[in-house]
């Protein structure tokens, strides 16, 4: 089996070197868990990726992207070139990949496309069509959940997907809205990382972390204001994170030397700050929607510290598999996180090691590479019997 995975994703180097290009923090919850996700089909499988990277003439500093081809063990990484004009941008992305398949051996092929990219969606379904190979959407989030978008768009995309031939998603809720049809379909919240290099965090002392979306609605205004009611000298809050409102977040910061802020940095880092944290925190609010089509981020990477302990407001996603490894809030509320963080911080030695240990094993017990991989290729064999 050959899987064709049409997505904006970029190598993990990639990625890094394309950001610093952009004017604004990217969000990297989509790069994650599509990089994730073509390396853990990647285990066992040839990936042939094409990949639409992010571009705005208005925000990247770069005027164009030139093609380009990386091999990383078993993916090809296939970079479409991205141009300044739009119309332009579209149609020499769309003759680069009518150039690859023409070369490409199909048999045995299947698509895999990103969802909530028009173009990409659109051109991963053409030549799916074109070429009789069944096609996967990957589904991470709902179409109004991305910012700027209106119910127009949502409405067309959700068309468009609705007939696809199965589905991966991160949640059933999302299954039940981009698949009316009932196509076959497969739902896990991510993938462990399992590869990083490590990068040096004792300049931190001893410290909470959280990374991910800086928007309001996701809590961490009420983290800032939970940790400064604390009043721990000896502990640091670390945040990163993008869809920063810089201002508003310098403001909440104020003059509390203790909070530090770091912008959007590359996963490594990020990876090594969850790992060496004193605990991770997930202030994400308990409401029925993100309950219902989201996963907060970074909240897989926490449950696999080697060294930190999750505290996490309370998810249906995870409070059957998780319930005695995390320390939970009950809600984002302000009070309620300043209790949690104070359970946390009564916790013995013995006990603290005994539910990161627990957290550990069991994150890499249902989300390793190798047992999401297992479960993927036996979900996509599916569409290549029914083709024969």
């Amino acid at each position: 089996m050959k899987i064709i995975y049409f997505t904006t994703a970029c190598q993990k180097d990639d990625y890094v070197s394309l950001s610093l290009a952009w004017r604004c923090a990217l969000n990297t919850s989509i790069q994650n868990l599509n990089n994730r996700l073509i390396r853990m089909l990647g285990l066992t499988h040839e990936v042939e990726v094409i990949s639409f990277r992010p571009f705005s003439r208005k925000l990247c500093s770069l005027k164009k992207l030139e093609v380009e081809q990386k091999l990383e063990g078993k993916v090809s990484w296939h970079y479409a070139p991205i141009k300044r004009h739009r119309i332009e941008r579209y149609l020499a992305a769309f003759l680069y990949t009518y150039k690859l398949f023409k070369k490409m051996n199909l048999k045995d092929a299947i698509v895999i496309t990103e969802t909530l990219n028009p173009k990409v969606l659109d051109c991963a379904k053409f030549f799916a069509k074109k070429y009789n190979l069944p096609i996967v959407g990957v589904c991470y989030n709902t179409p109004s959940g991305i910012s700027g978008t209106n119910k127009a768009y949502t409405t067309s995309l959700l068309e468009k997907t609705k007939n696809l031939n199965g589905f991966i998603t991160t949640t059933p809720g999302l299954n039940d809205l981009f698949n009316p049809l009932l196509s076959p379909s497969l739902t896990f919240p991510g993938v462990l990382e399992n590869k990083y290099q490590e990068v040096d965090c004792s300049a931190y002392g001893q410290y909470f972390y959280y990374d991910g979306s800086l928007e309001e609605k996701f809590g961490i205004y009420e983290l800032i204001e939970a940790f400064k009611l604390l009043n721990l000298e000896q502990y640091k809050l670390v945040i990163s994170g993008y869809h920063a409102e810089q201002e508003k977040l310098r403001i909440a910061i104020g003059k509390n030397n203790n909070i530090i802020y770091l912008g959007n940095p590359s996963s490594d880092i990020v990876l090594s700050l969850i790992n060496h944290a004193y605990i991770n925190i997930n202030p994400r609010p308990f409401t029925e929607d993100f309950d219902r089509y989201l996963i907060p981020d970074n909240l897989i990477d926490y449950f696999g510290a080697d060294n930190a302990l999750t505290l996490t407001v309370k998810n249906h996603r995870f409070d059957k598999d998780f319930v005695d490894d995390v320390v939970w809030a009950d809600s984002n509320d302000v009070e309620d996180l300043v209790e949690a963080i104070r359970t946390c911080l009564s916790l013995t030695n013995q006990q603290k090691e005994f539910m990161v240990r627990k957290a550990k094993s069991d994150a890499v017990k249902l989300y390793s590479m190798t047992n999401i991989n297992r479960r993927t290729i036996a979900f996509l064999r599916q569409f290549l019997k029914q083709k024969d």
